[in-house]
């Protein structure tokens, strides 16, 4: 009996290869993805920040895997149901439809889990170069592979899988055999329009547009609502899908100059009566779309924006800040010394004051004197500004800009400054735009806040000024930073005369007794290091999230298309035979296919559009200032997507037209 209940589950799965080939393919490269995420996450070669970035995806893929095995079960089990009850009317007890199911499902995860595994311990290698190329560390040669994340694979999908078979066992008990016979052509009444969920769906994605363009302003305050808006626009998403296009297609239907064609009179009927049932399917396509859209061009953005970040984070090879308007005495002689032994080894220094500003409505910029005053709702307002010297600014920039005293070059890190005046302790300076501009200080240029700077012709009476100040919050006026470039010295180089340097200058602060002395050290080359790790392992699960997201879009797309064929064949059948041309019948299979495909496309589109100001406020909050960048590559996304999604299309309604034809 046994060896019966094992063929009968084989031949199943021959006879429904339609559907479980590509649920078993797709099952493989989400187990190959999550044990390739395991074991990079596991990596010791590729340092903290990678790994805790890979550790994220693991999570990632494993709430996707669950979700995502169960929802295309539901298509499986849905064709399924006539053939269950069909066993049940001859005979078979759900005991025995029981011990069929397990034995189909232990085949489909053996198959899974063997092919995904393979798969996963042929690409680490490959995966493992890949990423340690990204993010710039040094490269370990030899096979590896991690035991632990076979076991960690193994036990996931082995625990999906028999979820899965308990969830099927549960569902075809508790159906009685004349709902299961009649189970796949369930759902073919007329929905009825549903004003109340069109008008909240609506009203959900209008707010979290308005939240997305809103909070576009502000770094702090985009992040805080990214999530509410994302979920906004999930819930109006699938309401519209489920209401919204039941009403759009009723009022297609009574345009009669439209609905009474033969192309437009089938596609609109047809998608009408299985709109209830499609709408979910053609949301979460849209979702998956939009998701896709959103990780693959923001990584790719940071990623192709993190040179230039890192040229205006670090503007010399060392950066060293040091309090006070002049460094202590035998600085400059200490660091002449250390750069003695560098090729080529320079340095370039500038004296700033760093002050806390208000940007207050109307447009003038405030510096504050007490932070303790500042109302929380103001906090968004804050900018950390750099005040400079005129001298030093022509320096800098290769200017001759002369002021008045009264007058002050005022800009903002990343933008114009648009206000009239700006005030600093006491003495309000008529705001001028600057002929040039630059990022002074790579400490405020890495502000979550966009920074300011103030250039004042008047200086050392500024400092004057605020000394009082300064002496109440105990630190020194002014501050003086140091770019130190290191020439011709490669990236080891660089990195052991910092940790050299580091050491020298904290032993000749102990020798010189200036314990007093406050300071901030940074290296380009170690901390480049740490931002490639970073943006690289970004842009590592960015694509292999999309990758992955894509792949599920499809798969749902194709379940859609073949149970669409199968509870449609019956129905174009009926309509060939009372004289309906196969030309006719192609057309209106094309026009239904196409307005079904592309309607979640055209929404992810919307949504990208909207959501490009919250998603360019958060890459601004990450320092990528260049937003061009971002323009290009979610654009070059998008194009790529479609295409990709009409490459889809072409091939499934070719399977939709096959199925209805037979």
């Amino acid at each position: 009996m046994s060896s019966l209940y094992m063929r009968m589950a084989a031949q199943n799965i021959k006879n429904y290869r339609r559907s479980y080939v590509p649920y078993m393919f797709t099952g493989v490269l989400t187990a190959a993805v999550y044990y390739i995420l395991h074991s990079l996450a596991n990596n010791p070669g590729l340092g903290e920040t990678a790994s805790t970035m890979m550790g994220l995806g693991v999570a990632v893929v494993a709430v996707f895997s669950v979700i995502f095995l169960f929802y295309t079960n539901s298509f499986l089990m849905k064709q399924r149901k006539k053939e269950f009850g069909l066993y049940n009317v001859l005979g078979m007890n759900k005991g025995h439809i029981a011990r069929v199911i397990g034995l189909e499902t232990l085949f489909t995860a053996l198959a899974i889990l063997a092919g995904g595994i393979g798969l996963g311990m042929l690409l680490d290698k490959l995966m493992y170069l890949l990423v340690a190329r990204l993010i710039g560390c040094e490269l370990r040669l030899g096979f590896y592979i991690s035991v632990g994340s076979i076991v960690q694979t193994l036990s996931l999908f082995g625990a999906i899988s028999l979820v899965i078979y308990l969830s099927n066992i549960v569902r075809v008990w508790r159906a009685k055999p004349i709902e299961l016979l009649q189970g796949s052509n369930a759902g073919e009444r007329e929905p009825k329009t549903k004003a109340v969920m069109a008008i909240l769906g609506a009203a959900c994605l209008a707010g979290g547009y308005a939240m997305s363009i809103l909070s576009a302003q502000e770094a702090v305050l985009a992040i805080y609502t990214f999530f509410i808006a994302v979920i906004l626009v999930i819930i109006g998403t699938y309401l519209l899908f489920t209401a919204g296009s039941i009403a759009v297609l009723k009022l297609l239907r009574k345009n009669k100059s439209y609905y009474y064609k033969t192309q437009h009179f089938i596609s609109v009927s047809g998608m009408l009566y299985r709109m209830k049932q499609n709408a979910v399917g053609l949301a979460n396509i849209c979702i998956l779309s939009t998701m896709v859209l959103v990780i693959i061009s923001s990584t790719c953005s940071l990623w192709f924006g993190s040179a230039e970040l890192i040229e205006s984070r670090y503007p010399g090879d060392v950066m060293l800040y040091l309090d006070g308007a002049e460094p202590p005495a035998g600085f400059k002689d200490f660091l002449a010394d250390e750069l003695q032994s560098v090729p080529g080894g320079d340095y370039t220094a500038y004296t700033f004051g760093e002050e806390n500003a208000l940007l207050e409505e109307g447009g003038s910029l405030s510096v504050l004197e007490d932070m303790a005053g500042v109302a929380p709702t103001s906090m968004r307002n804050l900018r950390e500004t750099a005040v400079l010297p005129l001298a030093e600014y022509n320096r800098i920039t290769g200017c001759a800009a002369t002021l008045a005293d009264d007058e002050a070059l005022v800009f903002l890190n990343s933008s114009a400054f648009t206000g009239s005046t700006a005030e600093l302790y006491g003495k309000t300076y008529k705001a001028v735009q600057p002929e040039k501009t630059f990022r002074v200080c790579g400490a405020i240029a890495a502000n979550i806040f966009d920074s300011a700077v103030m250039v004042v012709p008047d200086y050392d009476a500024y400092l004057a000024r605020a000394e009082a100040s300064y002496r109440e919050r105990g630190i020194l006026a002014g501050r003086t930073a140091f770019c130190i470039s290191l020439g011709t010295l490669d990236d080891d180089a660089q990195a052991a005369f910092y940790e050299s340097f580091f050491d020298h200058f904290h032993s000749w602060i102990n020798e010189e007794h200036i314990m007093e002395v406050s300071y901030m050290l940074e290296s380009r080359v170690l901390d480049a290091q740490e931002t490639y790790a970073l943006y690289g392992s970004f842009l590592f699960m960015g694509v292999s999230l999309g990758l992955l997201f894509t792949m599920a879009a499809v798969l749902i797309l194709y379940y859609k298309q073949i149970s669409e064929g199968f509870d449609d064949k019956n129905r174009f059948s009926i309509m060939r035979k009372v004289g309906l041309s196969h030309g006719e019948v192609k057309r209106a299979i094309h026009a239904q296919i196409l307005t079904v495909f592309f309607l979640p496309l055209v929404a992810a589109g919307i949504h990208i559009v909207f959501a490009f100001p919250i998603v360019n406020c958060i890459l601004h909050a990450l320092l990528l200032r260049q937003v061009m960048t971002f323009i290009v590559c979610t654009v070059v996304t998008f194009l790529v997507f479609s295409v990709f999604y009409a490459i889809v299309y072409a091939l499934t309604a070719k399977v939709y037209y096959r199925i209805v034809s037979e």
